[in-house]
């Protein structure tokens, strides 16, 4: 998620407003720089707590950011900063710049394997699809597009990103997650993903081993920008017969590294 501001920016705004300023727009800003300054969602009487204004305001400004897709629920009835949001944040900082930070190592590491190599951040409980970069003089392409949404649990993107939460919000995505089986390698209860994250935690990438599709075997690691925080998650997918022991470690390592160059890339811009 794009940090709106930083620190604790947002205590220091007044939501009451003595200047001319309009204080409904006050408080819109005040509630998502609250929610962009938190790592984990919050609830309405938090968000109403914490900015000491009464809960049916806060629940009519949620209502209408929710209904302009600026903000988003969960299932906890907890908020949080929408990708949408995001997007016109990066987009107004010239920012189409997560893309274009992290397209070169997509295309060295797609051009040097002869995979497809994607980059993606988690909504709720689903993978979006931010970039592709694909090898060309592939005659069998991964059908996954730009803006496509996938659950997290089946693709190497979503245990990434899922594996880079804080541990009690990884929990309770965990918990609150339904593990629809889609092949017959494909993850399908609670105790066999927290698995899967415990061996991410030690090798710094995931595996999508078949999940997906029978003929794809992916690997991704989180890419980080300022203060360590992950921002999104980048990917290698192969199609046909799935690679040797060997080879699905070297490959891992590699997404791991392209992971790496873009997270030095955003952290000292």
């Amino acid at each position: 998620m794009l940090v709106l501001a930083t620190g604790q920016a947002w205590r220091r705004r007044s939501v009451v407003s003595d200047n001319g300023l309009v204080r409904s727009v006050e408080r819109v800003t005040a509630v998502l720089e609250l929610l962009s300054a938190r790592r984990q969602p919050l609830r309405l009487g938090e968000i109403a707590q914490e900015l000491d204004i009464p809960k049916s305001t806060v629940h009519g400004l949620l209502h209408t950011l929710a209904a302009q897709d600026l903000v988003r629920r969960d299932e906890e009835q907890r908020y949080r900063i929408s990708i949408r949001l995001f997007s016109l944040a990066a987009t107004a900082l010239g920012f189409e710049d997560l893309r274009d930070v992290a397209r070169p190592a997509m295309r060295e590491l797609s051009e040097s394997t002869r995979g497809t190599a994607s980059l993606a951040v988690l909504d709720g409980h689903d993978v979006v699809y931010l970039e592709k970069v694909e090898d060309r003089s592939s005659l069998v392409q991964v059908v996954t597009q730009v803006g496509t949404r996938v659950p997290a649990h089946i693709n190497a993107l979503g245990k990434a990103l899922v594996g880079a939460l804080p541990p009690g919000e990884r929990e309770r995505w965990v918990d609150a997650h339904t593990f629809t089986q889609v092949t017959g390698s494909t993850v399908g209860d609670p105790e066999a993903f927290r698995a899967q994250l415990a061996a991410q935690d030690r090798l710094g990438y995931a595996v999508n081993d078949q999940e997906l599709h029978p003929a794809v075997t992916a690997w991704a690691a989180p890419v980080r920008g300022h203060g360590g925080q992950v921002v999104a998650a980048l990917s290698l997918a192969h199609l046909g017969s799935p690679p040797s022991a060997d080879q699905m470690h070297e490959l891992g390592v590699r997404v791991r590294d392209a992971a790496a160059r873009v997270s030095e890339v955003l952290q000292s811009g």
